[in-house]
């Protein structure tokens, strides 16, 4: 499912629904099946007890009456927070990363809600989280979280005041209430300026403290390649105005002639990102909004399939 293709969709519920079961369906085995409960062993019935968990097949080649004994699993807490913040609205007409991001979180979170796993979604910017939903797994709370998604994927600016559940928590707020060995998944483009250096070592120091909570972390960082990258824009030789688009500054540039030093840049930075997520046995992955939303989907999937 290419976001190109979507995002004149209106109805965000329908289509993050129709996202999940796209990518459940395409998978050669499903994995969300007996993730609460796991085979033990068989018992000998005793008359009177229930037949809910007998054996049938067993009976029939046996014509013995045995009980299917199971281990309850601890079902998982996962939390999702979204990065809403100026650079995530790039490019400015479109946002495609943030509907990216935006679409990403509401199918994780109905894919959490279907294995039956406690999940909250948190979105942030960069006064702090200004949405914090309570951790569940019923299908009401998934309704109610793809209808706080809904106004970021119309690009409603204006209702992230009226969705405020938490008064500008901050991020370390944010990770002090999340328990012990719990799944927390952060989409972001995870881009700080040369003068947000302090911003950028203290998320490092907040994920440390997640991985010293015993909690995995995966990172996934939205990209447009073929802007923020590759700096392809149709304008043949005349100078391109930059803005930033967190504090409006701007800078004439001739995209040819900076591409190779910035690409550089880029690469640099993004092995230095790779290295610090080894660092602290972290998983990240880079998803291109230019590409199938089911990469990130992926991403989570296989994350989530380590944790059995």
């Amino acid at each position: 499912m290419l976001l190109e293709e979507i995002q004149s969709y209106s109805n965000f519920e329908l289509l993050a629904t129709s996202a999940k079961e796209g990518f459940v369906a395409g998978l050669h085995k499903s994995p969300f099946r007996g993730f609460s409960v796991e085979f033990a062993e068989h018992r000998p019935y005793n008359p009177g007890e229930s037949v809910k968990n007998i054996d049938w097949k067993l009976l029939a080649r046996t014509d013995k009456k045995y009980i299917k004994q199971f281990d309850e699993e601890t079902n998982l807490k996962a939390h999702i927070w979204l990065d809403t913040s100026g650079s995530m609205r790039f490019p400015e007409k479109s946002e495609s990363k943030l509907k990216f991001g935006t679409l990403a979180a509401g199918v994780i979170g109905g894919l959490l809600q279907q294995q039956k796993d406690s999940f909250s979604l948190g979105l942030y910017n960069n006064e702090g989280f200004y949405y914090k939903s309570a951790c569940k797994s019923t299908r009401g709370h998934l309704q109610q979280q793809l209808l706080s998604l809904s106004p970021l994927w119309l690009s409603e600016k204006a209702t992230q005041k009226t969705t405020t559940s938490v008064a500008n928590q901050s991020m370390e707020e944010a990770i002090l209430h999340v328990g012990r060995r719990q799944l927390v998944v952060i989409l972001s483009d995870f881009l700080w300026g040369t003068a947000e250096a302090e911003a950028e070592a203290s998320f490092w120091k907040y994920m440390a403290m997640l991985r010293f909570q015993k909690c995995e972390v995966l990172l996934i960082q939205i990209q447009h390649a073929e802007q923020e990258i590759n700096l392809s824009f149709s304008t043949g030789n005349r100078p391109i105005k930059f803005m930033d688009l967190e504090t409006n500054e701007f800078i004439k540039l001739q995209p040819d002639e900076i591409q190779m030093a910035y690409q550089q840049m880029e690469t640099a930075r993004n092995k230095e990102f790779n290295e610090k997520c080894i660092q602290l046995g972290i998983d990240c992955f880079i998803a291109d909004v230019s590409k199938p939303i089911e990469q990130a989907l992926t991403a989570f999937f296989v994350k989530r399939s380590k944790l059995h």
